[in-house]
């Protein structure tokens, strides 16, 4: 049988082109080839192999180590060879677990091959530009910042996956985006800091690496064809969009028909499903979203402190058809953020991460942001997002989680529950998605990151919307922050509200014609005129932007030059 056995891997071997024979080989490397390295506080430690078995017929190793200086320190490292469509695939699951708490940062060095020797790498940067770099002696190639100790690297990417050129081989080099990576030659290297050290009774991290990859949109595909197998793409339709709306239940709650009544008359049926409107301000209070947390369901009927009237589902459900039957595609407002109400009954200080925050009509008793840390913070968000999808997705497309942005990379929770809120928030964000999608497949859920330059308090966010369908967010259509929404986005698409869609039109120009993003109408804040209460010429200013931008579908693609900021006379 083993003999069997090594003949068929030798087989393998030599009918397997390219890249693949280099991990092939990698995986039949004796002892397992390279080990890791740990580093605690500022001493490595020894890593002692405590078992090791290659299985020739699933392509897989398993070793697992133990540190010797910390007997209560494990290691599992899963290595698997195998081939997708474009081309092989080398993935590494590692463990790490630990019966004692951490006193000291532990840090990983991983070891991986392609990383050891390359010519040039290429990077998706934060900022939206495809970089790259042929100068290595400084020993780093680039970095991601999320969970754990965050870096900012000169290289700064937008998600953790660089792209490798060496001789006339392209390859590259991934990892999950729920941590911190930063990319070194010959190894990728992140931080568990002592402060919450294994938030989870086992750690996990993905290392992968693949060949044939031959620019970034190659690179992109097999980022989605193996990290976030699990997440499917957005639904089509959101490539159609031309024109989005957001309505903060102006004028009293009539300012939704008449410019939907309004919109009707330019719109031609033909072009309306190319235009979301979102019902915005639905709720009573941020934090409690009209969820009853005895009964599982939502209110029938409430107090809208917006606009300090009654409101119920039926009306809700009434706004909603009356904009359907029109032809036009319905979002629906999610949440703003994790923000909650100071105001609310039952608050629970230990779910406080931090006060501030969007403070307007909506909220009661000043505004604080919830700990994800906190199972019972995360409870709260599923099984209300379960109660608002049951009563209202089979009617809307899609739902806007709002003010995604408020959780910023390396935030640790707060004493009473600490832990790495980032990735908390950002395994929230997938699991809510997932549950849209189980109740209405072909239904959309929109994170609103608002990343940017770093010079405000959106600069350090991590990319949610890769676990989403797309990012609708409330940046004010600001020139600068489209960019930022590239790479995240990639194969969904980027889209902001604009509260000055009049004052700022200019910015909604910008976008449409340097990143062909949605012309943006609102209403019930800021301008608070919605296209109703536009005059003639303003209306066909927005109308004939659409007509323009109607003619293109979304296809986000990094840029080699950020784009002039332009007015248009």
């Amino acid at each position: 049988m083993r003999t069997r056995q090594l003949v068929f891997f030798f087989m393998i071997l030599s009918a397997a082109p390219g890249r693949s024979q280099d991990f092939y080989a990698q995986l039949a490397e004796k002892e397992g080839g390279r080990i890791p390295q740990i580093k605690h506080g500022d001493r490595f430690l020894t890593l002692v192999q405590k078992f090791g078995n290659l299985d020739l017929s699933a392509n897989e190793r398993i070793v697992k180590y133990e540190a010797a200086e910390l007997p209560a320190l494990k290691i599992s490292v899963v290595s698997k060879v195998y081939h997708i469509a474009e081309g092989p695939v080398l993935q590494h699951d590692v463990e790490l677990s630990s019966s004692r708490k951490m006193t000291e940062d532990l840090t990983v060095f991983f070891p991986v091959g392609l990383l050891e020797r390359l010519d040039r790498a290429t990077f998706p940067l934060k900022n939206g530009l495809i970089g790259s770099r042929t100068d290595f002696t400084d020993n780093s190639i680039a970095g991601y910042r999320c969970a754990g100790r965050p870096e900012k690297h000169a290289y700064d990417l937008a998600l953790p996956l660089v792209l490798l050129e060496r001789a006339d081989e392209k390859s590259a080099v991934m990892t999950d985006p729920f941590f911190t990576a930063l990319f070194d030659r010959g190894a990728v290297r992140w931080t568990y800091p002592k402060e919450v050290g294994f938030e989870d009774a086992v750690e996990k991290r993905t290392i992968i690496e693949t060949g044939h990859v031959s620019d970034m949109d190659s690179g992109m595909s097999r980022y989605y064809q193996t990290i976030l197998k699990e997440v499917p793409p957005g639904p089509e339709w959101i490539k159609d969009i031309a024109m989005i709306g957001y309505d903060y239940m102006s004028d009293q709650g009539r300012g939704w028909y008449a410019d939907i009544d309004t919109l009707v008359k330019w719109i031609p049926p033909s072009d309306r499903h190319k235009v979301a409107l979102c019902l915005h301000g639905w709720y009573d209070i941020v934090g409690r979203y009209c969820y009853n947390e005895q009964t599982g369901r939502l209110d029938e009927t409430w107090i809208n402190r917006i606009r300090g009237m009654e409101l119920s589902l039926a009306d809700i459900h009434h706004r909603i058809t009356y904009a359907r039957d029109k032809g036009f595609v319905v979002l629906m407002y999610f949440a703003d953020g994790l923000l909650s109400s100071k105001g609310l009954p039952g608050l629970n200080p230990a779910h406080i991460l931090e006060e501030g925050g969007w403070n307007g009509p909506d909220v009661i008793g000043g505004p604080y942001k919830r700990n994800p840390a906190c199972p019972e913070v995360v409870g709260f968000y599923k099984n209300y997002a379960r109660a608002l999808f049951a009563e209202f997705a089979s009617e809307v497309s899609g739902f806007v989680w709002d003010e995604t942005f408020y959780i910023q990379a390396g935030m640790l929770g707060a004493r009473e529950c600490s832990g790495y809120v980032d990735r908390a928030h950002m395994r929230l964000i997938k699991e809510i998605a997932s549950i849209l999608h189980t109740f209405a497949p072909g239904k959309a859920f929109f994170t609103s990151d608002d990343i940017s330059d770093g010079s405000n308090a959106t600069g350090q966010v991590p990319p949610y919307a890769l676990l989403a369908d797309g990012c609708y967010q409330d940046s004010g259509s600001l020139p600068s922050y489209w960019s930022y929404g590239i790479f995240p986005n990639y194969r969904n698409m980027i889209w902001s509200c604009n509260w000055q869609a009049l004052t700022h039109f200019n910015y909604t120009v910008f976008g449409v014609y340097a990143y062909r993003t949605p012309v943006v109408i609102t209403n019930g804040w800021g301008d608070d005129r919605g296209f109703s209460e536009m005059t003639e010429e303003e209306k066909s200013a927005f109308i004939n932007l659409f007509n323009y931008r109607k003619q293109f579908r979304t296809d986000l693609k990094g840029l080699t030059v950020l784009p002039p900021y332009f007015e248009l006379k």
